[in-house]
């Protein structure tokens, strides 16, 4: 396991909606260098946790920190410096191009300019080389399959600049060959110091592509440590024993 410092983490965190208690005493840290990948049946609280991990939901009880400062105390705008964020779908209600789409990856470093900078188009295009999809910069975003769709937004993700890569449910709408380039990506990006986290279903992919695997159950972590040793039938079993509930 990587021994350097959480760049995120949660202490001790709880969440409630309402009087239903969906966190309880959550406690992980997040760092560069490593793939977490984040397993756990509908209900277990993974969306609520993504929420946190990106600043988005405060917690009732215990703290987040990143970058060794309370998240309460960064901006908006410096959170979405530090992190990025890669949703599981998206399908906007106007046809902005897939360059449009990525260039809004630079909102945090230039919120209010009327067009971007030299700079900015410099990562819009060194990430849709990153992921191969150069060619569709000019296409309209509407007009994509879903896998491409799901590597634009990646794109987007990349040019935001972020040392952080949360992740949900990345492969979906992802055929086998463009879920072994993206892994692979995201590979490189951690060798490079980015930290990932991804939400998935596919537990046989993600013991043989992730570092570290959290399990989530009933808002808790049942277990936190390598991916090869806790994705196994046994403890597999233990994690999708039928319990009730929603996703969250």
């Amino acid at each position: 396991m990587n021994g350097s410092q959480p760049v995120l983490r949660l202490d001790h965190v709880g969440f409630h909606r309402g009087r239903r208690a969906v966190l309880h005493d959550v406690s992980l840290g997040v760092r560069t260098g490593e793939m977490t990948a984040l397993l756990g049946p509908n209900g277990a609280g993974k969306t609520t946790l993504l929420r946190l991990l990106l600043g988005l939901a405060r917690p009732d009880s215990g703290q987040v920190w990143l970058d060794g400062q309370l998240m309460a105390h960064w901006s908006r705008r410096e959170v979405a410096r530090r992190i990025a964020y890669v949703p599981q779908g998206h399908a906007p209600l106007f046809p902005y191009s897939v360059r449009d789409i990525v260039g809004m990856g630079r909102l945090a470093e230039a919120p209010f300019a009327p067009r971007l900078r030299e700079r900015d188009r410099d990562a819009v295009a060194h990430a849709l080389a990153e992921l191969s999809i150069t060619h569709l910069a000019a296409r309209a975003y509407t007009e994509l399959s879903g896998g491409e769709r799901q590597a634009v937004l990646l794109a987007r993700a990349l040019a935001q600049g972020g040392h952080i890569l949360i992740l949900d449910e990345p492969e979906t709408g992802l055929d086998y060959g463009q879920k072994q380039r993206l892994y692979a990506l995201l590979r490189r990006l951690a060798q490079r110091g980015h930290a990932i986290v991804a939400t998935t279903h596919d537990p046989v992919q993600a013991a043989r592509i992730f570092d570290r695997a959290i399990l989530l159950r009933h808002g808790r972590v049942m277990e936190d440590g390598s991916a090869a040793a806790l994705l196994v039938p046994v403890m597999l079993d233990r994690l999708y024993a039928p319990q009730g509930g929603s996703e969250e």
